[in-house]
């Protein structure tokens, strides 16, 4: 039997067959059964949804002491109870937490209506999750998803991610990476530009019209023009990309990289550059200012890089130590044959495009496994 302290304020008992027993925290710390099964561990989510509030009736405890905050240690006041879920004085002092720094709101609550008011808004929510229970949205797929996922965030974070602090990154190491990675840091003005390189001046002017007729920033044009008339050979395919350059240079002409820096807005167009393989038209399509970055300067950054880095170490060497426990079955066979292009974003499933900025559940930004080991 496992025993799990929750807000602060209550806390539960898986027993073997699966039934849970609500407790409450006693003075001096430790729990005294109440009745029943699963209690909420945070009445303050009552606008949200019936679904999301049965993964918070799962996963949404933090491990706070169920003890008075101030340190007095004096347990809790019931103040109503919906089925086997208690609700006590510390469930409205949380509720009300997030707004002490606005003492017009709080004052509001001073009068025994409003009281009463708020008392009820926690028992309406805490009676559609016990109606949600009886009815067995606690099986619903969606919910248990939901809510293993939440408890695997929550284990990483308190396990491993908040065991490894700044204080681990050695200042040695900070030097190091900065040493290591100068140029990410220190670096002169550069540029991007395109081109379109032809031998014969007479054909070049007419291709220098037809980029400066096309809109500024319409970079597809300029590209479909260097397929169409470019005779370079190794920036034709790149749709004439110079790559990023400064002045030093000496992979481009000089009269080229010149041409390129005196160019003063993305989009810019130069007239036609004379070279030894022919005429040059340029488009600009990128500019970076010079950056110079101290090491003190950059070290905030560099500290949380690396301290990144030796979260997903230590992650990684957790997962594989507990794998060494844990029976792990891989059907290759049964996994060359899955089919996964295209089908799942047809259907607006777990492969379905994101909106900018989303992240999937048991995936890191960026498309990388973190979450889901």
């Amino acid at each position: 039997m496992v025993t799990r302290r929750c807000s602060g304020r209550r806390s539960f008992l898986r027993s073997k067959n699966g039934t849970s027993i609500t407790r409450l925290a006693d003075r001096d710390g430790s729990t005294q059964p109440v009745a029943g099964r699963l209690g909420l561990c945070d009445a303050n989510r009552m606008r949200r949804s019936l679904l999301p509030a049965f993964v918070l009736l799962f996963s949404a405890c933090h491990g706070k002491p169920a003890t008075d905050p101030k340190g007095s240690g004096a347990p809790h006041v019931v103040l109503a109870q919906v089925d086997d879920i208690v609700i006590t004085d510390a469930d409205l002092k949380e509720l009300l937490a997030r707004y002490a720094n606005q003492p017009f709101v709080l004052a509001r609550y001073s009068s025994i209506e409003k009281k009463k008011e708020l008392l009820d808004s926690l028992v309406r929510y805490d009676v559609l999750a016990v109606e949600a229970r009886k009815r067995g949205y606690e099986r619903d797929p969606e919910v248990q998803r939901v809510a293993k996922d939440k408890m695997v965030k929550l284990f990483t974070q308190q396990e491993i991610v908040d065991k490894v602090k700044p204080a681990d990154v050695p200042d040695a190491d900070v030097d190091k990476y900065y040493k290591g990675h100068t140029t990410d840091y220190v670096r002169p003005e550069t540029v991007r530009a395109s081109q379109i390189l032809v031998k014969e001046r007479a054909k070049a002017v007419k291709i220098l019209a037809e980029v400066k007729a096309a809109p500024k920033a319409d970079m597809k044009a300029f590209r479909d023009l260097v397929t169409k008339y470019s005779e370079d050979a190794d920036s034709k395919p790149r749709g004439g990309d110079l790559t990023q350059f400064d002045r030093a240079t000496t992979q481009h002409p000089q009269a080229v990289v010149t041409a390129a820096f005196a160019l003063k807005e993305v989009g810019d167009v130069s007239e036609l550059v004379p070279t030894d393989k022919g005429f040059v038209v340029l488009k600009l399509t990128d500019k970076r200012p010079a950056l110079s970055r101290s090491l003190e300067e950059a070290k905030p950054e560099i500290q949380r890089r690396l301290l990144d880095e030796l979260r997903a170490k230590r992650k990684k060497e957790f997962v594989d130590e507990a794998r060494k426990t844990i029976k792990v079955e891989i059907f290759e066979e049964q996994l060359a044959k899955l089919e996964l292009a295209g089908t799942a974003a047809a259907t607006g499933g777990p492969g379905a495009t994101l909106p900018p900025g989303a992240q999937r559940p048991g995936v890191d930004a960026g498309g990388v496994l973190g979450n889901r080991p």
